[in-house]
């Protein structure tokens, strides 16, 4: 018999490798935490968003979102323009750069998904994602009270 003394120790390994890897990998694209979420949720939107409905959905403070843009415009991944209407609102839209570079978030993590899935059959897939659906029933059928909440942005994305 399998005990969760065998399955955590094992799922945190492999989740803290790909986290290490991931950070490492962020470093030679040039691109730094954050950054790829805010390019996600601009690049899933076919109109510009507020710097607030941007920071909701990023579930980023207002301040620190702000830092991120300013490196996100000086890069020319994004363009931040003022309502004419209201000029405290703040619309932020990603550039033809800033799709590009979205484009090979995805790709990149598109690569990574393959690789570490090859030699994995559909069956065993398929399984592995319905334990882990299980698994996360359980966790907040039991512990959900105690889950932090969600922002009023989206769950996590594979594509950042």
């Amino acid at each position: 018999m399998i005990t969760d003394d065998e399955v955590f120790p094992r799922l945190f390994s492999l989740i803290r490798q790909m986290h290490n890897l991931s950070k490492r990998n962020v470093k030679h694209s040039g691109m730094f935490l954050g950054r790829g979420r805010i390019i996600h949720i601009l690049a899933m939107r076919d109109q510009p968003l507020s710097q607030r409905e941007l920071a909701d959905m990023a579930n980023i403070k207002p301040g620190s979102l702000t830092e991120v843009l300013e490196r996100l415009e000086r890069d020319d991944l994004i363009k931040r323009e003022r309502l004419a209407n209201d000029r405290r609102v703040i619309h932020v839209r990603l550039t033809a750069k800033g799709r590009k570079a979205y484009q090979k978030l995805v790709e990149e993590r598109h690569e990574f998904g393959n690789h570490l899935l090859e030699e994995i059959d559909q069956e065993d897939l398929a399984r592995f994602v319905k334990v882990v659906n299980m698994m996360d029933k359980n966790l907040h059928r039991y512990y959900g009270d105690r889950l932090p909440k969600e922002g009023k942005g989206e769950r996590f994305d594979q594509n950042c």
